[in-house]
C-alpha cells in the first residue's frame, strides 16, 4: 500500500503499514485513517510530520500538500509555519535523512497503536522525539508527543483544520461538525494548568485556502513534555458526550476519556522500555495500554 501526492490509499487487512512517505492506522478499511507523513525531504509530496484525518468521507485535517505546500517552501516567510511541531518557535529541518521511523508498533482487540521515532529532524534541540499513534473502536485517535530536550524549551504544536472549525469557549478544544459527521480535538492538562487551543497566524490561511490555523501548548519553558492529543471523530447522527481528564504517574501518561457516559482508558509508557508501567491502578507491560469498559448486559430471565 501506498499513501499517494493526493493522500490516497488503498485499503489492506493489516492495520499499520509504512509505504515510505507515510504510514497509516489503522488501514483497515479507507472508511476511518489516520496518515502521518514520514518523507522529511523538502521536495516530499506533504510536509514531514504532519497528517491527514480521514473518516466517513470527509477530511477532518489534510496535511500541507502540493503548490500551496511548495509556495510556502519557496516563501520561507517568518512568523508563518505549517509545521505541526514547534521547538522554541522552529520547525524540523527538512532534509532526507531525517525522516521517521518505526519503532514500536502492537494492538489488541478494539485498538492499534505505533509509535515513531523523530529525533533525527529535530537533533539540535532534542535528545528524543517519539510520536505515537493510538487508534480505538470506533472513534478515537489518541496521538502521544514523548519530548526530552537538551536545555529547557518551549513546544507547541499547530493544526490548520478546515475554516468552519469552532474553538468551543468552555472546554477550550476544537470542533467541527458536517452533514458527514463531526470532529472534536481535546488537549488534556492538568489542573488547574487548562490548557486550551488558541486562533493564531492569520497569514497562513492564505497560504492553505480554507483553512484556519490553532495552536496549544505550556506557557512555559520544559526540558521534558509528554502532549497527549484526542481527536474523536464520529459520523453523522452519532452521540457526542465526551469527557476527557489527564493522567499521570511515574511510569505512564495518558488520558480518561468517556464517550456516552462509559469510561475508556488509554495509558502511554514514559520510562524504560524494560520496566513494567501502571496509571490510576492499571498495569501493562507494553508501549501502551488500552482498557475500554463495557457495562454487562443483563440476563433475561
Amino acid at each position: 500500500m501506498a499513501c499517494a501526492a493526493n493522500g490516497n490509499a488503498e485499503p489492506q487487512a493489516d492495520p499499520t503499514t509504512t509505504p515510505g512517505d507515510c504510514v497509516v492506522v489503522p488501514a483497515l478499511t479507507n472508511a476511518v485513517q489516520f496518515r502521518l507523513y514520514t518523507n522529511a525531504s523538502p521536495r516530499a509530496p506533504h510536509l514531514f510530520n504532519t497528517f491527514d484525518i480521514v473518516a466517513h468521507g470527509q477530511f477532518w485535517l489534510a496535511s500541507p500538500a502540493g503548490e500551496p505546500l511548495q509556495h510556502w517552501l519557496e516563501q520561507a516567510r517568518p512568523g508563518v509555519s505549517l509545521h505541526n511541531l514547534l521547538v522554541d518557535g522552529q520547525g524540523p529541518v527538512l532534509n532526507p535523512t531525517n525522516g521517521m521511523s518505526i519503532v514500536e508498533q502492537t494492538s489488541g482487540a478494539e485498538w492499534r497503536y505505533l509509535a515513531l521515532d523523530a529525533t533525527a529532524a529535530y537533533g539540535d534541540q532534542l535528545q528524543e522525539y517519539r510520536r505515537g499513534v493510538l487508534f480505538v473502536q470506533p472513534d478515537l485517535f489518541v496521538v502521544h508527543d514523548h519530548l526530552v530536550a537538551r536545555k529547557p524549551v518551549k513546544v507547541q504544536m499547530l493544526l490548520h483544520p478546515p475554516s468552519t472549525t469552532e474553538l468551543d469557549p468552555v472546554w477550550g478544544d476544537l470542533r467541527l461538525n458536517s452533514t458527514n459527521g463531526g470532529i472534536r480535538i481535546h488537549t488534556p492538562s492538568r489542573r488547574p494548568e487548562t490548557r486550551m487551543w488558541s486562533r493564531v497566524a492569520p497569514a497562513t490561511n492564505a497560504t492553505l485556502p480554507g483553512t484556519v490555523a490553532f495552536q496549544i501548548g505550556p506557557s512555559n519553558k520544559l526540558a521534558t513534555l509528554d502532549l497527549v492529543t484526542v481527536f474523536a471523530v464520529y459520523p453523522a447522527g452519532a452521540k457526542t458526550d465526551y469527557a476527557f481528564k489527564l493522567l499521570e504517574s511515574k511510569t505512564a501518561v495518558g488520558a480518561r476519556i468517556h464517550r456516552d457516559g462509559l469510561p475508556t482508558l488509554v495509558a502511554f509508557k514514559t520510562g524504560s522500555a524494560a520496566t513494567n508501567a501502571s496509571l490510576t491502578g492499571f498495569a501493562f507491560t507494553g508501549p501502551v495500554g488500552v482498557d475500554v469498559f463495557k457495562p454487562r448486559r443483563l440476563k433475561a430471565r
